[in-house]
């Protein structure tokens, strides 16, 4: 289980990384474009396997998009992929606060959200 883990933060930062060198000006076009259609394939729900299908619609995402990004990873520029994975290790150190203050901001949200039906809801019954 530990190796699994240790695959999958591999993958979160190699992802950060590709992320940040989408907005990077030296990275080549045909890079930036395949990470987005690695990303649509993704979030896109008519797959190889169809994402309804029961695990499998699930493995087939968690295959094909991590091969995608390493073998994206090879073809950025030295000197892109430095700057990458430097913003990446900052982006990585804070993302803990990050996450925190995400997560606060969305639950703040949909208690705003809820105080707000409530109070509709009482001034129309």
């Amino acid at each position: 289980m530990g190796r699994l883990i240790g695959i999958f933060k591999l993958f979160r930062r190699d992802l950060i990384i590709m992320l940040l060198a989408l907005k990077n000006r030296e990275t080549p076009g045909k890079v930036k474009g395949l990470l987005i259609a690695a990303l649509l394939y993704l979030i896109f729900p008519v797959d190889i396997i169809p994402d309804a299908v029961p695990l499998a619609g699930v493995l087939d995402d968690a295959i094909v998009v991590p091969l995608a990004v390493e073998g994206l990873m090879k073809l950025l520029p030295g000197q892109v992929r430095r700057e990458s994975e430097a913003q990446a290790q900052y982006v990585l150190r804070y993302a803990p606060a990050i996450v925190a203050g995400a997560s606060l901001f969305i639950i703040l949200w949909l208690a705003l959200i809820i105080f707000g039906i409530v109070k509709l809801c009482q001034a129309f019954f």
